[in-house]
């Protein structure tokens, strides 16, 4: 199995969300922009708040074609010790046995490929089987680690700055068509902690129920049980620039599964 890098997160607060003055610096750039502003699609991303973080590392690349081959090889699938309740049961229902598009080359030929075709079920389930097969605390990051991942301190709109650049990034904009090998965009596109392809490539699940902000970890909205939507984060390789920003939200149901959606791995400092 490719060794994942983790990337080390400091503890102390950043600001999470979008501010008035971001929206209005977005609306004077991109015409999509001032549509979402009028209908109100920022509102999901506000009010803007500080959250405080516990120290925690983050994975540098999203989990890559190779690395949840090995989670299928070691029969992942087969072990319900690494599914939540309601991961196994749609896992039986569905009759699962592995992603969406893994028998196509054009997602999978690469083994440094990000993995697609995942439900949230499907990555939770790797996460922990991640930690068991290497004695860490291995889960999806929660919304807020994985903003400050992606944004720094700073209040950064894209991860390198405030300013769309169309080469740091696999949005639609960029023209590639499809997901690129994880790293493509490094160290150009990374985020200040040195985190790759924050946004774009492949929009990625977080572990966090999608609820309004701002973000309380202490009212449940990071417990892996349950059947309910969960946060999608970074935009992928045919998103709009407006969805591969730090702040946007995406959500789907945890069974949803797509060619434009993976995720990356996180754990706790004191659990490492």
């Amino acid at each position: 199995m490719a060794e994942m890098s983790l990337i080390p997160v400091p503890a102390g607060p950043f600001t999470m969300g979008t501010g008035a003055g971001e929206v209005d610096r977005l609306a004077t750039e991109f015409e999509l922009a001032r549509t979402w502003a009028e209908k109100g699609y920022f509102g999901r991303e506000q009010p803007q708040h500080r959250v405080m973080l516990p120290a925690y590392l983050i994975a540098r690349h999203a989990v890559t074609v190779g690395q949840f081959q090995a989670f299928l090889e070691a029969g992942g699938y087969r072990e319900q010790g690494c599914w939540t309740a309601a991961g196994w049961a749609w896992r039986g229902a569905a009759n699962r046995s592995q992603p969406d598009y893994w028998d196509d080359g054009a997602w999978t030929g690469d083994q440094r490929l990000p993995v697609v075709g995942v439900s949230w079920y499907e990555a939770a389930a790797y996460c922990h089987w991640l930690g068991e097969s290497t004695g860490r605390d291995f889960r999806l990051p929660t919304e807020a680690e994985w903003e400050k991942a992606a944004r720094g301190c700073d209040e950064r709109i894209f991860p390198w700055g405030d300013r769309f650049d169309a080469d740091r990034c696999n949005v639609r904009a960029s023209g590639l068509g499809q997901t690129v090998p994880v790293g493509h965009f490094g160290p150009a596109g990374d985020s200040p902690y040195g985190c790759a392809e924050m946004v774009g490539n492949v929009s990625e699940w977080t572990l966090t129920r999608f609820t309004t902000y701002p973000y309380e970890a202490a009212d449940g909205r990071d417990d892996p049980e349950g059947e309910a939507e969960r946060v999608t984060r970074g935009g992928s390789w045919h998103s709009p620039v407006l969805r591969a920003r730090t702040t946007s939200r995406g959500m789907n149901d945890p069974y949803f599964a797509d060619n434009d959606l993976g995720f990356r791995c996180a754990c706790s400092v004191d659990a490492a």
